[in-house]
């Protein structure tokens, strides 16, 4: 998820991440949860639960996962949403979700603290802004069950996450947001690394966007991008 520079620690946390597999059904102690009527692996979790949030979450998790779906990549077996007030501390401020792929959970903020958060991605936030964000985090959640064995490079995890919000984003949204930023994409493959994405995650979310649409075999370039065919892993440590 990392939809801001805090949200690359929250990726940090969820390292090592297991592979997808069908033992990661909810515990029972959480199938009190409202799970989404499309997808119903998928569940819902507030308290108290908000019936017109999570219907907005679960519209979210649903486009992010048919598009998924139509490049090949399956769902997770088995993944919470959580609605919560605050999120992680070690996180600041300005997160506005996080994925935990340990324990197979999302976390997003409420709708009343999104909406109260002001501007994003130089638009107002409203409910169409929520499902992108919702569709982004489950973005993450599929791209951890096919990206194992190896620790995907955040920016490649970033890339796919954010692909997945504009091209399900509605239209008319997406276009008027675009028009705010300005360039064509990545001019290079090198582009899409941590340094970008943190100095500036909103541009570097339309620049994915826009490098992807000039990709003539746009599915097959997401599975390599996820295969960590396509963004360098970069050192995090000095010489």
């Amino acid at each position: 998820m990392g939809l801001t520079s805090a949200a690359l620690a929250c990726l940090a946390m969820a390292w090592p991440w297991a592979p997808c597999s069908a033992e990661e059904a909810l515990p029972a102690s959480e199938q009190a949860l409202q799970a989404c009527r499309a997808n119903p692996q998928v569940a819902v979790q507030s308290a108290p639960i908000d019936a017109r949030d999570a219907e907005t979450v679960c519209e979210g998790v649903e486009r992010a996962l048919q598009f998924l779906a139509r490049a090949g990549l399956a769902s997770p077996p088995a993944t919470t949403v959580e609605l919560v007030q605050q999120l992680p501390p070690e996180l600041g401020d300005r997160a506005l979700g996080c994925y935990l792929r340990n324990a197979g959970k999302i976390q997003l903020l409420t709708y009343r603290k999104f909406e109260a958060g002001g501007e994003w991605f130089q638009m107002q936030r409203d409910r169409e802004l929520y499902r992108a964000l919702a569709a982004h985090e489950m973005a993450h959640a599929v791209v951890g069950c096919h990206s194992e064995p190896r620790k995907l490079p955040v920016p490649a995890h970033e890339y796919v996450a954010y692909v997945v919000m504009f091209a399900t984003m509605e239209p008319g949204l997406r276009g008027r947001l675009l028009a705010r930023f300005s360039g064509t994409g990545f001019s290079s493959t090198l582009q899409i690394n941590t340094l970008n994405h943190l100095a500036n995650p909103s541009q570097f979310g339309v620049d994915a966007w826009r490098d992807y649409l000039r990709r003539p075999a746009r599915e097959a370039w997401l599975r390599d991008v996820i295969a960590g065919r396509v963004v360098q892993e970069w050192p995090d440590d000095g010489p």
